[in-house]
């Protein structure tokens, strides 16, 4: 039987729980696609995903297709175009902004954030945007619950206070110091965080259906996500909610994207000028593991010779799952999201993620 008929028959056989999950395929094109299609496809059915994926390879998207629900109540189908939670993939964009205004002359990455952010608190403003950005500057993670009200001034003083968990030059993952980087991209920028990646990353790239806070758009277009089978509230509301309150949130998680969108963005970063490019899609610091290089807003999977494998990130709140990958010198990109909790999701991320990458061409 072929994984095609394969995919049909667990169709006949899914839990009538989940039997009329819908499937939104716009592009499936080989046997890589088959593969994921089948997976994802018998996910919905049978173990209530809901989410995207977007499939490239030697330039040619092969998979783009949606699986599930991305409302169940409402019977909304999940596609490539649902926006949804990218969570700490909101990195991503904070250290593509900052590396835009450094190869702009706008910010030195080796300067302390304190030149920037006239007055902050020490430790942290000692930081290079270096170290924020490769999570060595020895922060702290967090500065409180991420809807917790937390105003720029807050950030500034009260989360910059905190002590150090460790000395500086060695890996240790940090929310805060991202936020930190945001702060520091609108004082360099003159304009507000989301401002600046509006005019300088989401519309150059053509992406219409990403950003943190969206002023009438219909909760049609946005995904859902369920924990345990619960609905639980959608982001943009609760992070509106906060009146600008929300630097526990900004520049570290928070923003929403369709899949369609990350494709594009994808794009966009292999369209910035070298200098940006070389900034963000090279490794700047060891990581917690011999095999990992820290990036600025990427993580960077090596081999055995120190060649990256693998550039990406992930993103959850706990109720959505959602993981960027782009594998330079070997021309493809990967993106995925699912929203019915962190740990299936994830279980389904590890078999697509294999198929890709057991497909790749071996780096030369």
């Amino acid at each position: 039987m072929n994984i095609l008929l394969c995919a049909l028959a667990a169709l006949a056989f899914a839990p009538a729980a989940h039997a009329a999950a819908p499937r939104t395929v716009e592009i499936l094109d080989g046997p890589v696609a088959a593969a994921i299609d089948a997976r994802l496809t018998e996910a919905a059915q049978t173990r209530g995903f809901g989410g995207a994926v977007v499939v490239e390879m030697g330039g040619k998207t092969v998979l783009k297709a949606g699986y599930g629900y991305a409302d169940r109540e409402a019977k909304v189908p999940f596609t490539a175009d649902t926006t949804a939670q990218i969570g700490s993939i909101t990195k991503t964009f904070t250290a593509l902004a900052a590396s835009q205004l450094a190869a702009e002359g706008k910010l030195d990455l080796n300067a302390p954030v304190r030149t920037y952010l006239p007055g902050a608190a020490e430790p942290a403003a000692s930081a290079t945007l270096d170290q924020l950005m490769t999570h060595t500057a020895g922060l702290d993670d967090y500065c409180g619950e991420d809807f917790d009200r937390r105003t720029r001034a807050e950030l500034l003083s009260t989360c910059m206070a905190k002590p150090l968990r460790q000395p500086p030059g060695v890996s240790l993952y940090s929310n805060l110091g991202l936020s930190i980087t945001a702060a520091a991209v609108e004082t360099a920028a003159g304009q507000d965080w989301e401002s600046y990646l509006r005019e300088h990353v989401w519309r150059p790239f053509g992406m219409t259906r990403t950003g943190w806070t969206f002023p009438g758009r219909p909760r049609s277009d946005f995904a859902t996500g369920y924990l345990n089978d619960r609905r639980q509230p959608l982001i943009s509301d609760q992070i509106a909610a906060l009146n600008g309150a929300d630097w526990n949130l900004k520049g570290n998680g928070g923003l929403q994207a369709s899949a369609a969108d990350m494709q594009r963005f994808y794009h966009g970063l292999m369209a910035q000028p070298e200098a940006v490019r070389a900034l963000v899609l090279s490794p700047h610091a060891p990581g917690e593991t011999v095999d990992v290089r820290e990036g600025y807003g990427l993580f960077f999977r090596l081999d055995d010779q120190g060649r990256t494998l693998r550039a990406g990130h992930g993103g959850s709140d706990g109720t959505f799952f959602s993981y960027l990958a782009l594998f330079p010198g070997r021309d493809a990109f990967f993106y995925f999201v699912g929203a019915n909790g962190e740990v299936p999701a994830r279980d389904e991320l590890k078999g697509v993620l294999k198929t890709v990458q057991d497909a790749l061409p071996p780096l030369r």
